[in-house]
């Protein structure tokens, strides 16, 4: 077993190399393993794999949450959710800082994707940071550091993925990642209001007007807004989170009838604010059928591995292997933790949990790891590598869409890195914060 884990290694290694697409590379693994170890007649059922993931109706929730995301996205829903959260924390010292936190916070229970979240929020965040005097590392790191909360708060696709490549509950993963992506946003506010307290130049504070008063141009020009039209602003979205979480959380629907709820009501809000334009509802339509096509595609042939290493006996093999030389339980998921740090330096977030989780998920749970909790660990040490030097993906989608030098970019990413980690030590020490919600259930 030894013997074919390796070759099965160098191979996606190789593939990967060269530059392979991730389900270009999974699958072809597959195959060569299959004709290495098992035989031609194997390979059928490799077809019969992708085949039927293809069809499965349980995977009709990504497209369903990919299109959500993607009428919220580009429907204005996050200025107006910004606006107000601006509006409310202006006078707070780092007030703005955050409100991009909380704004990244809601649309991420919109949306469901990482760098959509920070592209967004982060458009309309930054421009407003910038005038308010915030040194740009600064602000870019909030948006940086907010966006990686849109894979971890439901609708979660890294989830949604998750749990069809682990053949683990979709439900009880989604509402397990509630409490510790508002414990990950606290973290991130508290991080900014302290940061802001001991050095007041983060956001502004060496311009002074005449008689010392600090300088503080108006964010919008529009501050002279209502409660009540406030509350028209935010009021869609936050009722549609609303709606989705309690109806998985207590049964009345399940995770595919609420992403299908969640896509409907999407449109409508943004039908009714008059921003359904032909070219957004094009362009949600077409950047749905590209993520999904994608994303399906390489569940598929994840499964396809998964399925070659589990007729092998690998990952029974490597369970007892673990527990045979008497190894804590704890070292391993500690090298685990450094291994994805690591792979999330050269490799697309995403790619790298879908690579590992077939050979590690089997000996992790016979160890007595929680599925669900080794679901939601594994999706922030993709959140860390969503802002990972020097391939982190919302790095070079803030660069595409701000225009900043990257090494700006990074140097306010880096102590979200650290406020990242500090959550992911939380959730290892107490664990229960990501497994009370589905206990509850």
């Amino acid at each position: 077993m030894l013997y074919a884990l390796l070759i099965i290694l160098v191979v996606l290694l190789i593939s990967i190399a060269i530059g392979g697409p991730i389900s270009t590379t999974l699958g072809f693994t597959a195959a060569i393993a299959t004709l290495f170890f098992l035989s031609a007649a194997h390979l059928s059922f490799l077809g019969t794999t992708i085949y039927a993931n293809a069809i499965s109706s349980s995977n009709v929730i990504v497209p369903l949450f990919i299109m959500m995301a993607e009428f919220m996205a580009k429907g204005g829903i996050a200025e107006d959710i910004y606006y107000v959260m601006a509006k409310h924390l202006r006078k707070l010292k780092g007030g703005l800082a955050v409100a991009t936190t909380l704004a990244c916070t809601i649309f991420a229970a919109l949306c469901g994707s990482s760098p959509a979240t920070a592209a967004t929020v982060g458009k309309v965040s930054l421009d407003a940071m910038r005038k308010r005097g915030y040194r740009e590392d600064f602000a870019i790191g909030t948006v940086a550091g907010g966006g990686t909360l849109g894979i971890m708060i439901p609708p979660s696709i890294t989830l949604v993925m998750y749990g069809i490549l682990t053949q683990t509950s979709i439900l009880k993963l989604l509402m397990a990642g509630i409490l510790p992506g508002l414990l990950l946003s606290a973290l991130m506010c508290v991080s900014s209001i302290v940061r802001a307290h001991v050095n007041p130049e983060l956001i502004g504070g060496q311009k002074r007007g005449k008689g010392g008063a600090r300088q503080a141009p108006p964010v919008f020009e529009e501050y002279n807004t209502t409660f009540l039209q406030d509350a028209g602003k935010a009021a869609p979205a936050l009722i549609l989170i609303v709606i989705i979480i309690y109806g998985m959380y207590s049964g009345a629907a399940t995770a595919t009838e609420c992403a299908g709820l969640g896509a409907i009501a999407a449109f409508f809000i943004v039908l009714f604010k008059r921003k359904m334009k032909k070219d957004v509802f094009l362009g949600a339509m077409s950047s749905t059928i590209k993520s999904s096509s994608m994303m399906i595609l390489m569940l598929s042939a994840a499964l396809m591995l998964t399925n070659v290493i589990s007729r092998l006996g690998i990952a029974t093999t490597m369970a007892k292997g673990i527990t045979g030389i008497g190894v804590n339980r704890w070292v391993v998921m500690i090298l685990l933790f450094a291994l994805w740090y690591f792979l999330g330096t050269i490799m697309s977030p995403t790619a790298m949990v879908t690579l590992t989780i077939p050979f590690v998920f089997t000996p992790l749970t016979e160890i007595g790891f929680d599925p669900v909790w080794l679901g939601i660990v594994s999706t922030l040490c993709v959140e860390v590598g969503m802002i990972t030097p020097p391939v982190g993906n919302n790095l070079f989608i803030l660069k595409q869409t701000t225009g900043l030098d990257i090494g700006v970019i990074i140097k306010g990413a880096i102590p979200q890195i650290i406020v990242l980690s500090i959550g992911l030590v939380i959730l290892c020490v107490f664990p229960g914060i990501a497994t009370l919600l589905p206990r509850l259930m």
